[in-house]
């Protein structure tokens, strides 16, 4: 029993050390600006970065017309062919307001020897408000520049197509993009889209969406050094209300991936994204990895692509492991089945019951939601005692590590006092088994529900299944030999499953926490068997020897709770974020501070005291949403202007209208909205671009982006409901200065500002 144990706890150990080391991930080093010409350099790419990332980039403004020929400049002297596509883009119309612009993308083509398609490198110039966007998406903007110059600076030319478009207006609702693929993307053949973004400001690219078919995708992303890509992310990624340009290239058919940074996620769309932060690793990374799959594709016939399989796709430290998607559920079924016939020797062997088994496959899920719930909690308590730290735009502290550490180890005591309340009444081997039958059977339900997600569960079980598939026809007396089976057995899980969670952990803490330590728990529960032979059998403790482990884990959870509410106070951390709307109700002669956040520091508390509230007169593009919000000075500042252009009726009762919407100030966006009760849209046209009209009882609404100082024509087909028409109109900006005794907070930044001016017009 000994040699068991001390077996057991070095095993133990030295699966938490692999784990460990196959989550962290070397990044290259930054090569220098004088590396090879044909190689990628990040300190290259971060001369462009620093270049188009001094000022927010926002639709209109001038860093926004100087970031599009900066690039166009550096594209044509690499002796790319450059052109600028100019249209309108919009949202789709079940969206709420409708968002429209005035779309500049960036297009350059490197034309291809022999093409059997294109090969399209894209990004997007334009940031959110009162951001820089270093990150977001500077990294893509020095990724494709830089790979541009070594593409071009390579003797040989390329057998494809290659295009770089780094679209306009990503911000304001994949609008680039949006205008790109209703306009163009016809006319490119096959194509393969390599898409650049950022979530954040540091972390591993990763590739966490890639269209079907897939298979020449994956095999090209796996022959690029340091790409990372798993299938039941991307699964996860695709059940949630997430969008990036690829949204769009999608949609229009284009073969695409998706590729982000993620880590350092409270810099994200922040004053604070800027160049200095921007992590050289990812950089480089992310470079190296982009031009070598442009040449790898640059080369290829990609008439294969659209003719490939599906495969499903996991990353493991030295490299990606691939399998067909066909196999998924084959696998699935066949894991669900060794499982059981583990439940079945072991009753044989009259270890277990199988009332036993199926409630400890309950236990088994009840005790990960648990785990979860843990893990959900501590974050709960660290951001009601202190709000402020969870002021950035995703919700998560500068600082997140302490609660991190605090969430597992919350997640690890759950599960630990599960298993020390049960494993006498249940059984160890009964737990055990109970737990590898749950495992399989949510292996199968997620093959029939979301296909991919089996690729979190089956690679990690399936070895234990079959380890303990062959302990279980070991002789008793074998006990060494079986702890090395079981342990070599948990091996994958520990490569697997620990990327999983630090990735996880790089999205937020609320929800990506919450997955990273169910992850974890998943690791710790395949490991019961191991944790049995280090269990003390002495049925004589004391009780206090009994509580001394909770009690201590209980502590340590309070004291890393404790450490992240030090390390992430006010002054310790970069500056707190703060978002804060200013609108002008010219009818009701009264203004408003607002924000859709909530009130986290005595600064904002001060402006905004009132609870949210709906506040459609004067923030109408919000659709509704409750703000919080406070009384304002009023700025000296004119109304938007709404002329009549031309007014037709019929007897039927439709009217059309040809209207003509201008800012006096020149605010870059202009909005308009018809309600429901007054009147139906049946079909519009706004800056000469068709919109969708509304079916009897919708509201009617859209902003537009980038409107010139004339203003923009806008048509209106409708259904009048009454004698008279009053119609919304409002016009935006982003300059909080004008507005009398406004000053920016001490300490604290602001994000996302809009100041705009709203007032009703009857026809």
């Amino acid at each position: 029993m000994g040699r068991t144990r001390w077996l057991s706890t070095i095993g133990l150990l030295g699966l938490l050390l692999l784990g460990a080391l196959s989550a962290f991930v070397q990044q290259p080093a930054t090569r220098a600006a004088d590396a090879p010409s044909q190689q990628f350099s990040g300190e290259r790419a971060m001369e462009h970065i620093e270049r188009v990332a001094a000022e927010p980039r926002t639709l209109g403004s001038t860093q926004h017309a100087e970031t599009r020929r900066y690039l166009l400049e550096q594209l044509e002297t690499w002796g790319w062919n450059t052109e600028v596509h100019r249209s309108v883009g919009a949202t789709n119309p079940d969206e709420g307001t409708r968002q429209l612009a005035a779309v500049s993308n960036v297009l350059a083509t490197l034309p291809g020897t022999d093409p059997t398609g294109t090969v399209v490198l894209a990004a997007h110039y334009d940031s959110v408000a009162a951001s820089p966007g270093a990150a977001d998406d500077g990294i893509g903007m020095g990724t494709l520049l830089e790979t541009a110059r070594a593409l071009s600076a390579t003797e040989t030319a390329p057998r494809n197509n290659v295009t770089i478009l780094i679209t306009d207006a990503e911000e304001l609702g994949l609008l680039g993009a949006e205008a790109f693929v209703r306009d163009r993307a016809d006319q490119l053949g096959t194509t393969v889209l390599l898409n650049h973004e950022a979530r954040g400001n540091e972390g591993v690219p990763t590739t966490f969406r890639t269209t079907s078919p897939n298979a020449v995708l994956l095999e090209v992303l796996s022959l690029a050094p340091g790409t990372v890509a798993d299938s039941a992310f991307e699964a996860v990624f695709e059940a949630l209300p997430n969008d990036t340009d690829v949204t769009r290239f999608t949609e229009g058919g284009l073969h695409s991936y998706d590729t982000a940074i993620t880590g350092g996620g409270a810099y994200y769309h922040s004053p604070l994204d800027t160049p200095e932060n921007l992590s050289d690793g990812s950089l480089q990374q992310m470079g190296i990895a982009s031009l070598t799959m442009t040449r790898d594709l640059a080369g290829r016939d990609l008439a294969t692509v659209p003719r490939a399989g599906n495969d499903l796709v996991t990353t493991l430290p030295w490299g990606q492991a691939r399998y067909p998607q066909a196999a998924e559920a084959p696998l699935a079924w066949v894991m669900l089945a060794l499982a059981a016939a583990v439940v079945g020797l072991a009753r044989w062997r009259r270890a277990l019951t199988l009332p036993r088994t199926v409630i400890s496959a309950v236990v088994t899920l009840v005790a990960l939601a648990a785990a979860g719930l843990a893990a959900f909690a501590v974050w709960q308590v660290a951001s009601t005692v202190e709000p402020g730290q969870a002021s950035a735009v995703v919700g998560v502290p500068y600082t997140p590590g302490p609660y991190q550490v605090a969430m597992l180890l919350a997640g690890f005591g759950v599960l630990v006092g599960t298993y020390a309340l049960l494993r006498r009444r249940l059984g160890a081997e009964a737990l055990a088994a109970g737990g590898l039958l749950t495992f399989a059977l949510l292996a199968v339900l997620a093959t029939l529900t979301l296909p991919g997600l089996s690729s979190l569960l089956v690679p990690p079980t399936f070895p234990v299944v079959l380890g303990a598939l062959i302990t279980a026809v070991m002789p008793r007396k074998h006990t060494v030999g079986r702890v090395v089976v079981t342990l070599l057995a948990l091996v994958p899980a520990a490569v697997l499953l620990a990327p999983g969670a630090v990735s996880a952990f790089e999205v937020d803490l609320a929800l990506g926490g919450v997955l990273g330590t169910v992850l974890f728990a998943i690791a710790v529960w395949l490991a019961l068997p191991v944790f049995e032979n280090l269990w003390s059998s002495d049925a004589r403790r004391s009780w206090w020897r009994s509580a001394a482990l909770p009690a201590l884990g209980l502590t340590l959870v309070a004291a890393l709770i404790a450490t992240g509410l030090v390390a992430n106070r006010p002054g310790a951390t970069p500056p707190r974020q703060q978002q804060l709307l200013y609108s002008i109700d010219a009818d009701a002669d009264t203004a408003y501070w607002a924000t859709s956040d909530t009130p986290d520091s005595d600064w904002s508390r001060s402006l905004l005291p009132e609870q949210p509230a709906v506040l459609d007169d004067a923030f109408p593009w919000v659709d509704g949403e409750p703000l919080a919000h406070g009384p304002a000075p009023i700025a000296a500042q004119p109304g938007p202007r709404l002329e009549v252009v031309a007014d037709r009726g019929d007897p039927a009762g439709t009217r059309e209208l040809t209207l003509r919407l201008s800012s006096p100030r020149e605010a870059a966006a202009l909005g308009l909205w018809v309600d429901a009760e007054q009147a139906t849209v049946r079909s519009a046209t706004v800056a000469g671009r068709s919109v969708t009209g509304t079916e009897q009882g919708e509201d009617f609404g859209f902003v537009f982006h980038g409107a010139p100082s004339e203003g923009i024509e806008v048509q209106l087909v409708l259904t009048q409901h009454a004698d008279t028409l009053p119609v919304r109109i409002a016009d935006r900006g982003h300059d909080l200065t004008q507005v009398p005794g406004f000053t920016p907070p001490d300490g604290l930044v602001l994000v996302r500002p809009i100041s705009a001016v709203t007032r009703t017009q009857t026809l």
